[in-house]
């Protein structure tokens, strides 16, 4: 059984990322290179996401300038991303108040068939959502793909800092897990030793940035964004169903990959970058 659900997991892995593949390579025809020796851009360009990242220094000085970004998105908000906001907070607060309900019911309804699939997703929350964006790097650099391979590196880079701002939400929340709490109140002071680590959820924020940074990425294809959705939903709610987070975790750890993604893949676009040649 066990290594049923593992060739199910590889499946949904190889489907997605050949996908991929056969989307750079329509879109290869598309993108006639032209240039001297070190810069190449498609023929056809918008000023915003048309030329690609390459695996140099440049791609690591990056990291600082799309931080920096992401963390003084609040500072530039509009009144329509503050009523956003404030609508999230709401919810995110009104499952606060529910998560040991919720807790309550979802361990009542254990059964044998949804375990078997949350066996199947909880993975993609953290070896699969890791190596993915490796593998793409590698996959387009090896067929010659610019864009999977830059698309790999910007999903890479989105998650190397939603991973550093969710490490130190942990740190200054520092919630217990429902398995071991006996209270949703359950709470340490921020930066206590006491291994309290529910909130946000990790897994919901490496799965929702790996969803959010493809759906961004290969917004011409319609169904990669619903199906990247669905499988980062399933891998967030198997971590309810196997008591290791509450909702609210969950929601939050969500949130934040989705938003942390948006604002790293935005940052990412504002200036032309190379196109590699492989």
């Amino acid at each position: 059984m066990g290594d049923r659900f593992r060739l199910q997991q590889l499946f949904l892995i190889v489907c997605i990322f050949f996908s991929q593949l056969a989307a750079a390579q329509r879109d290869s025809s598309a993108a006639n290179i032209t240039s001297g020796d070190s810069l190449s851009y498609p023929a056809s360009t918008d000023s915003i996401s048309t030329a690609y990242y390459k695996l140099n220094k440049d791609y690591f000085k990056s990291f600082i300038p799309a931080l920096t970004y992401t963390l003084s998105r609040p500072a530039h908000w509009d009144k329509k991303d503050w009523t956003r906001f404030s609508l999230l907070a709401a919810g995110t607060g009104a499952m606060l108040l529910a998560d040991w309900e919720i807790r309550n019911v979802v361990q009542r309804n254990r059964s044998a068939g949804i375990e078997s699939v949350a066996k199947v997703v909880e993975p993609f929350g953290n070896t699969y959502g890791l190596y993915l964006f490796p593998a793409m790097y590698a996959v387009g650099a090896i067929t010659r793909q610019p864009k999977i391979a830059s698309a790999g590196l910007t999903g890479a880079k989105a998650l190397v800092i939603s991973t550093v701002i969710y490490t130190a939400s942990k740190k200054l929340i520092r919630r217990n897990r429902p398995d071991a709490a006996h209270s949703s109140w359950d709470y340490a002071a921020p930066f206590a030793k006491q291994r309290y680590t529910s909130s946000p959820s990790g897994h919901s924020n490496t799965i929702f940035t790996a969803a959010t940074a493809l759906a961004l990425e290969f917004k011409d294809e319609k169904w990669v964004g619903p199906l990247a959705y669905t499988i980062a939903t399933a891998t967030a709610v198997s971590r309810i169903y196997h008591n290791r987070h509450w909702a609210s975790d969950v929601v939050l750890g969500s949130l934040m990959g989705h938003f942390v993604t948006k604002a790293v893949w935005k940052a990412s676009q504002k200036k032309p970058k190379r196109i590699p040649k492989y």
